[in-house]
Order: structure tokens, then C-alpha cells, then sequence
């Protein structure tokens, strides 16, 4: 046989092995919505050309569930990453590779929501909630100074915002620690 009928060959082979699968599933083209059900929690999640959106993890709680919620949805997704990657290892070199590889990947790079309180004592846990939420009232001070200055020529306009400005930046830098 010559190659171009080996290739057409092999191509409807391919095909016909595939049936009803769509190509784009084969090559992951189309974006994908997974959500799984893994140790009692909702794991959600998207992935397109064999890689896991990692903004999408999650994602169905950002708006409606609590920062607690997150945090344990983004540690089961972490674990569900890692179990299916061993899981798909073990079935051996040609089984899923693609998916394998997905898995693996998000495994390696994933890294879930954190307690930004862990570790502290009730006492600094306020004091880091009261200096985070005085950097947030500074910082639309400034925002709204920077707003009016565009408009007006007032000299204690520009001083407020200056003034605002600066302690949004002074809190902030306090907030990222040394």
C-alpha cells in the first residue's frame, strides 16, 4: 500500500474506533463543566486542551458559599487532583493519558485557599481584621479624593487625597508584613 492509503487508512480507523465521539472531545478542544461528588463535597471545575482552569475550582462558591466553604472546597478539589492522578498512574502507560496528564498536572500546581488567620490568637485575629478593614476605608477615601480632584482645582481636595492616598498605601504595606 502506498502511504497516502495507509493514512487514509489509519485516519478511518481512528474514526470509526471513536464513533460517536465528537473530535473535539478527543482533542479537548471545548471548554468542559465538571463537577464531582468527592468525600460529601461539590468539587466543580473547568478544562480545556487537557488542562484544569485553576480560577474555575470552585468557582460555584465565590458567589454564594463563605470563605470557610471555599477554603474546604479548594482543599477537596486539591485531594480529588491528586487521588485521580495516582488512581490513573496505577491503570498503567496508555491508559487516559491525557487525562492522566490533566490530573497529574493540577495535582503538581494546584494550591488551595488558605485560612489568612491561621496561627493567630484571637487577639491579633481582630487586630488584623480591624487594620484590614481601616485599609479598605482609606483606600475608598482615596478613591473618591482622586475622583473629585479630576474635577476640582481645590487645594484641600488635593491635600485629602494625597492624605488618603498614603495611608491607603502605608496600611497596605503594613497588611503584607515584612
Amino acid at each position: 500500500m502506498d502511504p497516502a492509503t495507509l493514512t487514509l487508512a489509519s485516519f478511518l480507523k481512528i474514526v470509526t474506533h471513536l464513533e460517536s465521539r465528537d473530535l473535539s472531545d478527543v482533542y479537548d478542544s471545548r471548554v468542559q463543566q465538571v463537577q464531582v461528588l468527592y468525600h460529601g463535597y461539590t468539587v466543580d471545575f473547568r478544562h480545556q486542551l487537557w488542562r484544569i482552569q485553576e480560577e474555575s475550582v470552585c468557582a460555584r462558591l465565590s458567589k454564594t458559599g463563605s470563605a470557610a466553604e471555599q477554603r474546604d472546597c479548594s482543599r477537596m478539589a486539591s485531594r480529588l487532583f491528586v487521588e485521580t492522578c495516582h488512581a490513573l498512574q496505577q491503570r498503567g502507560r496508555a491508559a487516559h493519558l491525557d487525562t492522566r496528564t490533566m490530573y497529574c498536572k493540577a495535582a503538581a500546581t494546584y494550591k488551595p485557599l488558605r485560612d489568612p488567620y491561621a496561627g493567630m490568637t484571637p487577639a491579633q485575629r481582630e487586630a488584623r481584621k480591624a487594620l484590614e478593614a481601616a485599609q479598605k476605608r482609606a483606600e475608598r477615601a482615596c478613591n473618591r479624593y482622586v475622583l473629585d480632584a479630576l474635577s476640582s482645582n481645590s487645594l484641600e481636595v488635593l491635600r485629602l487625597r494625597q492624605r488618603y492616598c498614603r495611608e491607603s498605601e502605608r496600611l497596605s504595606s503594613r497588611l503584607k508584613g515584612p
